[in-house]
């Protein structure tokens, strides 16, 4: 039995403190997993927590997968064969910096549905999933012989609304299947937080950074207040951070960090690292934020500044964190071994493939006299191309309205400009817009806000509103009758390769390498200005060339003696080939004299 009062855990009856680490199964392949649970037992934690990824699990309407790198009994199976206990963040929403906060992107076809909320049919969607989760879940409970010891009601909703009925809604739903061991939400350490996350009869748990060396008491003053016998546990500590495109790496101090966890100890506080190891947001998993600047979406690495690097290996981090934890435990742990990584060199791209060419092989055609966003047509990630005819006229503006997330502008097959989600003005000016004829938009999904109060209505991508064009003296004129192509970009295995480049229009490169073994590797798209990279029909993610993050991990185990790899490029570019390394670029500065390597 797990229990907590008097300040502290209990299982069976003897105190614990939760020494945890944060590593999420789907961010990493099934292979790297006994040794990412292994090393986190080697630097003296007893705990590994993980969220869930309803996405993932449920990516459409009742097709359910739990399999390879989704099955998370093996996962837990793997945690409990080491001893290592386990902290289960099912979710619903389970924040992330992950797409939509987990929830599936099918939720959002109806456009009056809200999220998070105990009204409405959301919560019916909620439990048809956990209906499939829990029962996988429930025999791993300590109190059934297991090693779960905690499950966490939904995440941080005290930093999105304050409705106590709907938090009692989802612990209650948890309870329905026989949850037995203790339930916690997780909420920012202020009582403004606490108060608007709680659900009854479930525990306090905290989440923040270190702040100036600060630990004690701003941190847990209003815990105190709220819940006098509940332990500190701070199930969040964060000890690196995530990295949104064009924008700065942050890193936190190894010395800072391990400082951090020292006080922890002194203290007799529970705690969870988030994250122990960060990972990768495969294909086009990674999130966004929208506060202050505007729509901030993240990188493909979730790196995060984690003890363990995205592809596993042990860190200065690491080794800082190990030796408090070794002085706190009284014992010597053993250092793990390094992951060897290789380089392939100059990969050729031999083939090309136009997107314009490949539209039938990518997704499916639809018609709509308005816009909608790309999930009215059944479609979650991606891009998605709209197009249609207009006369000629004294036009001279066109204006985009609900531009999600990035639209290319092409006007009978030229290519016009770029509009940005964050561009101050989303409006293009020009003669040629008076010429008329066939106008293409292609819009691409950059990744669903995942964080803040305005996530009950979602975050749906594409051409939300309306495209007007006008000219001088003449009022706006919205444009009509659309043809609507969707092109999730799932499956690229029905391209077809050998056609022409077309001028400034989006291309497919095509090549092969051999590989005699299955290490761990980066691809380093340099020259091609942004897209995505498919090996063996694995999407690694998105580049960009705005950087930080200059290369994508390659998992050795996806690698066969011969391979295939496919980049998709925005622009074509002059260059046809790019490399396969041994190191990875997670930030890299530009300057007038070229690119500075900061990490």
């Amino acid at each position: 039995m797990v229990t907590w009062n008097n300040k502290k855990f209990y299982i069976d009856g003897e105190p614990v403190e939760i020494h945890s680490g944060a590593i999420h199964y789907f961010r990493s392949l099934p292979e790297k997993w006994p040794d990412l649970l292994l090393k986190l037992k080697q630097c003296g934690f007893n705990t590994v927590e993980t969220y869930c990824a309803w996405n993932l699990h449920e990516e459409e309407p009742e097709q359910f997968d739990f399999s390879g790198r989704l099955d998370v009994v093996r996962f837990i199976e793997l945690a409990e064969e080491l001893g290592l206990y386990v902290i289960v963040r099912p979710g619903p929403y389970i924040c992330a910096e992950w797409e939509l906060g987990g929830l599936p992107a099918w939720l959002l076809k109806d456009e009056g549905r809200r999220l998070r909320t105990d009204e409405g049919d959301y919560l019916s969607y909620v439990k048809r999933y956990f209906d499939r989760l829990m029962p996988l879940l429930l025999p791993h409970q300590q109190t059934r012989g297991g090693k779960i010891i905690l499950f966490s009601v939904e995440n941080e909703y005290g930093s999105f609304g304050n409705s106590t009925p709907y938090m009692n809604a989802c612990a209650d739903l948890l309870k329905s299947y026989g949850v037995d061991v203790p339930l916690i939400t997780c909420d920012g350490h202020t009582d403004m937080f606490l108060s608007g996350g709680h659900a009854d009869d479930c525990l306090m748990t905290l989440d923040f950074g270190y702040d100036n060396g600060q630990l004690l008491p701003i941190h847990t003053q209003a815990l105190e207040e709220r819940q006098p016998e509940a332990p500190f546990f701070h199930a969040e500590h964060w000890i690196g951070m995530f990295s949104h495109w064009d924008e700065p790496f942050i890193g936190y101090g190894v010395e800072e960090t391990a400082e951090e966890v020292k006080r922890h100890l002194e203290v007799g506080g529970s705690l969870n690292l988030y994250m122990f190891h960060g990972g990768t947001n495969f294909g086009f998993t990674n999130g966004a934020n929208d506060a202050g600047p505007g729509y901030q979406p993240d990188v493909t690495s979730y790196d995060y500044d984690a003890p363990l690097t995205e592809w596993g290996d042990i860190t200065p981090k690491y080794l800082a964190i190990q030796k408090v934890m070794s002085e706190h435990l009284g014992k010597e742990l053993p250092v793990p071994e390094r992951v060897p990584t290789m380089s392939l060199g100059r990969i050729e791209l031999t083939e090309t493939a136009p997107l314009f060419d490949n539209l039938d092989a990518l997704g499916e055609r639809h018609h709509s006299s308005c816009l909608h966003g790309m999930e009215y047509y059944g479609q979650n990630y991606g891009y998605i191309l709209y197009r249609t005819q207009y006369p000629a006229s004294e036009a001279s503006r066109m204006v985009f309205s609900g531009v999600a997330d990035r639209v290319r502008v092409y006007l009978n097959g030229i290519f016009r400009g770029v509009i940005y989600r964050n561009d101050e003005q989303h409006v293009l000016e020009g003669d040629w817009i008076g010429e008329g004829g066939t106008l293409e938009l292609l819009v691409e999904n950059m990744g669903r806000i995942n964080f803040g109060p305005w996530m009950d209505r979602g975050d749906r991508k594409g051409l939300l509103n309306h495209v007007f064009i006008s000219g001088p003296g003449c009022p706006r004129q919205g444009l009509n009758n659309w043809e609507v192509i969707t092109l999730p970009m799932k499956d690229l295995s029905a391209l077809s390769f050998g056609s022409d480049e077309p001028a400034g229009r989006p291309l497919f490169y095509r090549g092969t390498f051999h590989a005699d073994e299955q290490k761990d590797c980066f691809v380093h798209p340099d020259g091609f200005d942004k897209g995505f990279i498919f090996v063996n029909g694995f999407n690694l993610g998105r580049y960009w060339e705005v950087g930080p993050q200059r290369s994508l991990y390659l998992p050795g185990s996806i690698l066969k003696e011969e391979n295939e790899i496919i980049l998709y490029a925005e622009t074509p570019s002059a260059t046809r080939e790019l490399s396969i390394l041994d190191t990875h670029i997670l930030a890299e500065t530009r300057t007038d004299e070229g690119p500075v390597t900061i990490v």
